[in-house]
């Protein structure tokens, strides 16, 4: 039987002009996105979604393990190691936020797969990865993007044509940090005049640069490590993605609730994802918490 919803009692609520100024940008951010996904799904185009590092991170839902089992030897038997895979566990109950977030990519896994919506990423989040081990791991075994097609576009202004260095620390944060600054450099669009004409460096990259103040205005209020999180939102701009999938609930506020700006290309969670698909019930994981399995993905 089902239970019916009490109706709550009307409050007062007692509004701020800071309060409200806030409550419309994110209502304004909302109805953006909303009319977004209209469009798209009246010419049935799928949303084309940028997927920050930290979703693919933990799309990676397995981990090696070892087990031992029993084996018959002539007259006795041996107990040997098998090597294969655990569910990685989910964020303990202290982060009931992110725990949650995670549970809804199952599900955003599967539509990807069915077409539904567009994956995209770049050389910067990529790379990203690679700092951290087990990342992007050969095996696709219970990789929630396994199957799904994710599209490689440009960055909005290539780091590598203007800073060379080994990879090793081509990839730290810190460099990424230095040239988010050297972006934000008074002036700095001027050197697209001067490079224009120039076939090493190309057209994209040179108006991207002439526009670099929109850069500018994303990273205003940030805190400098938040600086890539804003590059990345401006190359998923620039390449005509609709969100910006992450798990960051920091950026994800500051930039939807701390900061009065137009987002065409606005940071969503991905249970804020599926509320804008109208998506209510989750996929399950593939794979059960606590069951090994053989190099095979099979249970043992």
């Amino acid at each position: 039987m089902q239970k019916k919803r009490q109706k709550l009692p009307n409050q007062a609520v007692h509004l701020t002009p800071r309060t409200s100024a806030a409550l419309t940008r994110q209502g304004l951010v909302a109805a953006q996105v909303t009319l977004v996904v209209r469009q798209k799904m009246a010419d049935q185009s799928p949303l084309k979604v940028f997927v920050d590092n930290c979703i693919l991170s933990v799309s990676d839902t397995m981990q090696g393990a070892k087990k031992q089992f029993p084996l018959n030897w002539a007259s006795s038997v041996q107990w040997v190691d098998v090597v294969g895979y655990m569910r990685k566990p989910l964020p303990n109950s202290k982060d009931q936020w992110k725990r949650k977030e995670i549970e809804c990519l199952p599900t955003i896994g599967r539509i990807a797969r069915e077409g539904k919506i567009s994956l995209f990423t770049y050389f910067e989040l990529l790379s990203e990865g690679w700092k951290r081990s087990g990342s992007f791991p050969a095996n696709s075994i219970g990789n929630i993007f396994s199957g799904v097609s994710i599209n490689h576009v440009d960055a909005a202004v290539e780091r590598s044509y203007f800073f060379q260095m080994e990879l090793g620390q081509f990839i730290q944060t810190e460099k990424v940090i230095e040239y988010c600054k050297w972006l934000m450099t008074p002036g700095i669009e001027k050197l697209a005049d001067r490079l224009s004409g120039n076939p090493d460096y190309p057209l994209w990259l040179l108006n991207n640069l002439r526009n670099v103040q929109r850069f500018r205005d994303l990273c205003h209020g940030l805190a400098e490590k938040q600086y890539p999180d804003a590059l990345h939102l401006w190359s998923a701009e620039v390449n005509g993605s609709n969100l910006f999938l992450t798990i960051d609930g920091k950026f994800i506020r500051a930039m939807t609730k701390s900061k009065n700006i137009n987002l065409p290309c606005k940071p969503v969670s991905p249970a804020e994802l599926l509320d804008i698909l109208k998506i209510e019930d989750k996929d399950p994981f593939e794979f059960r918490e606590g069951q090994f399995y053989d190099i095979s993905g099979r249970p043992k």
